[in-house]
């Protein structure tokens, strides 16, 4: 197990920091030595979480196999039912990946997302860039959420591409919550602004 003296990284799920901080101590499990608990606070925000770590034996000791994760408190969010289900389940599966500290996995699951979203909303030929860029050709989306989807579409490019690259706990934190909001916008906000426009213009019988 880690040493209780020495500090771990994780990502808060209060305050979505990054946070590195010393754990009270380890627990171990009687029937599986290899996974550890731990209880810790993060810097920024002095929230408490309980951290998972998998642990592996190197012949002598055991030694962490992988970043620790947080098993409570967990903030994930319900998805709307608007949501279509390839979207839907690469996105869950993307947070599945998260919280089992595999960050690089997360990142790929999420690049799926925006393919599923592409796909669902009539962009299906060419490569993910010329495809988002199809999505904002047709307003679906703009400004800020066209810079983000194209974020992610690099993130996941390195990720599956760049076999020296890993990508943080962080930045997969990041990924998802820009994927959310993206999921949000195009399936579940827009169509309310759609519905609330069609009333204001729908004429009124006179009382």
């Amino acid at each position: 197990m880690s040493e209780a003296l020495n500090p771990v990284g994780v990502v808060c799920t209060s305050c979505r920091n990054a946070t590195s901080s010393v754990p009270a101590g380890w627990i171990g499990e009687d029937e599986d030595p290899t996974i550890g608990y731990a209880l810790i606070e993060c810097s920024h925000c002095h929230r408490l979480m309980v951290i998972q770590e998998f642990n592996e034996w190197n012949g002598q000791d055991l030694v962490s196999s992988g970043a620790p994760v947080v098993i409570w408190p967990v903030r994930d969010t319900q998805l709307s039912v608007e949501i279509p289900d390839p979207a839907r389940k690469s996105f869950e599966e993307a947070r599945a990946c998260h919280h089992a500290g595999q960050f690089t996995a997360a990142a790929l699951m999420v690049r799926r997302t925006l393919e599923a979203v592409c796909i669902d909303k009539g962009a299906t030929t060419g490569s993910l860039q010329v495809k988002l860029n199809e999505l904002k050709s047709k307003g679906i989306i703009e400004g800020k959420l066209t810079d983000w989807s194209h974020d992610l579409r690099a993130l996941g490019n390195e990720a599956a591409h760049d076999t020296t690259i890993f990508i943080s706990a962080a930045d997969a934190q990041d990924a998802l919550e820009l994927a959310e909001a993206l999921l949000n916008y195009v399936y579940v906000l827009n169509a309310k602004y759609n519905a609330f426009k069609a009333r204001r213009t729908t004429p009124v019988a006179p009382s």
